[in-house]
Parts: C-alpha cells; structure tokens; sequence
C-alpha cells in the first residue's frame, strides 16, 4: 500500500500536516427546524442542567488539547463556530475557543474568525459588538426565506423583518465584506416569481456573499414525515432547477461570482474556512458530532474522526478519555482522493494538481483522467476542462450540473486503481 505521505516529503506535504482549521459545534437550538437533520438539541435545563454551558465549554477546551497533543499541527488558518446555534452561547465562552486555539496554535494573520448566527439569538447586537472584541472577524446568518409563513412552516423561531435587522446590524459592526447569509429554495409554495421576489430583496441589501441550499427532505426529519403524508408539497426538479438558474443570473447581476456550487460571493469576500473543506485541508472538529480529518503523529495516513453525538454522553467520554471520539479510521488512499474530487470540482478552481500531489505523488490527475473516454466525452460537452497548470476544472455550464458529474468522475478514479491492481 502507498503512504499518502511517503518519506522525504515535498514542502506541501509538510505545510499540510502542520496547519488546519478548527470547526466548534454547539448543538443546542431554542427549537428544531422541520427540515433540519444536524445534530442538535433543544435546549433543556431539566436534561442537561442549569450551568451546561459552563460544562460544554470546558469540555470543549480539554478536547482541543487532546486532539492538538495528537497531531502535527502548529497554524490554524480558520476557526468557525457552527451548529445548531452557536450565537446561543455567551460571548465568554466563543472567546474561551479562540483563546485556546491561539494558545495551542500560531493563528494565522489572515484567519477567519467565524460564528454562525440566527435571527432567533436574543441581544444580537450586543453579541455582534462582543464578537468583534474577541476576535470574530465573519458572521453567517441563516435567513433561509424572507416569507414569514414559510419561516412558520420551516420551524424557525424569527420573522423576515428579525432577519433582516440582523443583517443591518452585522453590516454596521463587521462591514459587507465580512457577512454571509444563508437562503433555501424549493421551498414549500415556492415559485418562480416568489423566489425572484426574495432574491432581489436580499440583494437590495447588498451582500458580498450568500449561500443557496436547495431544501432536501431528510428522512427522520419532520418535514420528511410531512411530505409523506402529503400535508406539504415541495416543487418538482424542473422547476428547482429553473429557481437555481434564476439565481446564478441574478447573483451576476449583482457581482456576487459563483465560486462553488452552492456559494456566491464579490471579490475578497469568499469563505476561507469552506475552502479548507474543498480543496483537502485538514480540519478538527470539536464537539457532539462534528467531524475531522487530520494527519495524527501515530501513524502515517489521515483519519476520519466523528465524535460522540449526544452532549451528555459526549462530555461523559471527554471527562474519561480527553476526547469524545466515536469513531476513528484510517482513510485509505483512495478514500481522501474521492473526497478531494467531491468537494474540489464542486468549486471554481476544480481540482488542482499542486492540491492532489499532496496526496497522491505517482499518478497525476492527467494521467489518471484524460485517457478515459467518459471524461474525454464531458470535456467535448464542455463541462469539463483542463488548464495550462493541469488543473481539472468545471466550465460553468458543468457546474450547472455538478452532482450529475461526479459520480462518472469517481467511477472512473476507481477503475483506474482497480486496474493496478489496488484499492489503495
């Protein structure tokens, strides 16, 4: 079996293992979302206790240290508090994180600092305040739609006019560069025109980043069992497709460029953090559910980690072991390869050969790739294409259809290890 990271490595490979980003997931909510299926909790003094925050919190540093201690790592190039509702929990304990990361960490100048934000957070403008204090430099707000009777449907706890005050708000603290907002489409009631509505309003704005979600039915969540039964209606594929067109016209018009799938954004306001998911960096999660991948001192591959899921049975783990790991492997080759091509070619910038030989130094993606007649066959369609540097890229027509693309790309990769005679 190859090593993903042989003997005498390249400076990449050791710029690799030495940085990474850290994502904190704080899973409490005031109310669950009907179509949300993250790992979160409502908030309960009579489950978790009175002064939970203060364990969480606690709990959370000791698993920083004992991941650190772990690994290689020495630069952090990002921070980002997700969830559930991290702007739920006190200022205090977001700076503890930062802090700790700093003092285990050389912090990057240039990192980005970022707390997920919901309309639904009490004092939101004496938290913003707070956070651009402590060192958070990046607000994402989840606006999801600015109906408020699709707001109702959807199980959020805020109305449109509460979302856009907090919009206002982060612009004013943090300015227009530093603000992202998160809107679904393919809602229920959705049409054309209703979502064209949104879309300009949002955009009278003026965001310098907004990220589009499709809402997709996840089983177990409540809007799942809603569709089922058939109380609601979601729109069909031809028409969330033509809502996401709408968008990517719109979001040209308005200078917003579409650097990802998903992601729109002006010049210099792209998410730094999102990219170190893209383009193969390591990254730590810390907290009930979230997950890493990070290159560790006892061995020579990366692992996948995931961590305990409920908070109380996660802070149990950290008090005993130092960490609340449920799940460790080690990936194989050809595991990160395939995960490197899912997220790299849903972006702009495509897969990269300076990005891929960190992981792969024998076979590069051009010899991999371009004598196969199926990628031959996207290329000639123009939905992919090769750059001077050797770069796999997506055109934006194939970016259209992305998720219809990858899984020919993947095949591929794997009938080529396969015909080597390894499944790396």
């Amino acid at each position: 079996m190859r090593k993903v990271f042989p003997e005498g490595m390249c400076d990449l490979v050791r710029k690799y293992k030495l940085e990474s980003s850290f994502y904190f997931h704080w899973p409490f909510c005031r109310k669950l979302c009907t179509y949300c299926n993250f790992n979160k909790y409502v908030e309960s003094a009579s489950r978790f206790g009175t002064n939970f925050e203060n364990s969480m919190k606690n709990n959370l540093l000791r698993e920083t240290e004992t991941v650190l201690k772990s690994s290689h790592i020495t630069k952090t190039k990002s921070i980002y508090f997700g969830g559930g509702t991290p702007s739920l929990a006190s200022s205090s304990t977001i700076k503890s994180m930062i802090e700790k990361v700093k003092d285990l960490t050389s912090l990057k100048k240039d990192a980005e600092v970022t707390v997920e934000c919901n309309p639904s957070s009490s004092n939101m403008l004496s938290k913003l305040e707070d956070y651009s204090k402590i060192g958070v430099n990046r607000i994402s707000i989840g606006l999801q739609s600015l109906n408020d009777g699709t707001l109702k449907l959807l199980g959020r706890d805020h109305t449109s006019i509460e979302g856009l005050t907090l919009l206002r708000q982060a612009h004013e603290v943090f300015g227009k560069d530093s603000v992202s907002v998160d809107m679904l489409y393919g809602k229920p009631g959705d049409t054309l025109e209703s979502w064209r509505e949104e879309l300009e309003q949002i955009l009278s704005y003026h965001p310098s980043h907004i990220s589009l979600y499709e809402l997709t039915p996840e089983r177990g969540t409540h809007l799942f069992k809603q569709l089922k039964s058939g109380m609601i209606m979601l729109p069909d594929s031809t028409l969330t497709a033509s809502m996401y067109q709408l968008a990517v016209e719109l979001m040209q018009q308005s200078q917003l460029e579409r650097y990802e799938a998903s992601s729109f954004a002006k010049t210099g306001a792209e998410s730094k953090h999102n990219f170190s998911y893209w383009n193969g960096t390591q990254y730590v999660g810390i907290g009930p559910g979230a997950h890493s991948r990070l290159y560790v001192k006892e061995h020579s591959s990366r692992e996948a980690r995931i961590q305990c899921l409920d908070p109380k049975l996660w802070i149990d783990r950290v008090q005993r072991n130092g960490h609340g790991t449920q799940i460790c492997k080690r990936q194989k080759d050809l595991e990160v390869l395939s995960e490197l091509l899912v997220t790299s070619l849903r972006t702009k910038k495509g897969t990269q050969q300076e990005r891929w030989q960190i992981f792969e130094l024998e076979y590069s993606i051009q010899l991999i790739f371009q004598r196969s007649s199926k990628i031959q066959k996207l290329c000639s369609e123009g939905l992919l294409y090769w750059n001077s540097l050797n770069d796999l890229l997506p055109s934006e027509n194939g970016l259209n259809v992305i998720d219809a693309i990858l899984p020919i790309v993947l095949n591929e990769l794997d009938c080529f290890f396969a015909g080597l005679g390894t499944n790396s």
